[in-house]
């Protein structure tokens, strides 16, 4: 039979590094109430566009995004597909 040795039981108290990081888990409740106080008080501050300005902005979004849209599709992908399609008709021999 072998002998076992029986371990000595410690009482483990966190030192160094680890004993920050208990009090970072222990401080986290105070910590998030602190942030959204914090950001309460900086949305008072917050300078928000008329109804007019929103109106405008999403108005000029609209009109780039249908003409970059036109434009990346007809202008761009169109004519490279034509390219791309005659290269792959002489790879298979269908163009002299």
């Amino acid at each position: 039979m072998r002998a076992v040795k029986e371990k000595l039981l410690v009482p483990y108290a966190p030192t160094g590094a680890e004993a920050g990081t208990v009090e970072k888990l222990r401080s986290y409740p105070a910590r998030t109430r602190q942030f959204f106080h914090d950001v309460r008080l900086e949305m008072r501050n917050v300078t928000w566009p008329t109804w007019n300005d929103v109106q405008a902005t999403t108005l000029v979004v609209l009109v780039a995004t249908v003409f970059f849209g036109f434009y990346l599709g007809m202008a761009l992908d169109v004519p490279l597909a034509w390219v791309m399609d005659w290269f792959l008709k002489v790879g298979r021999g269908l163009v002299h």
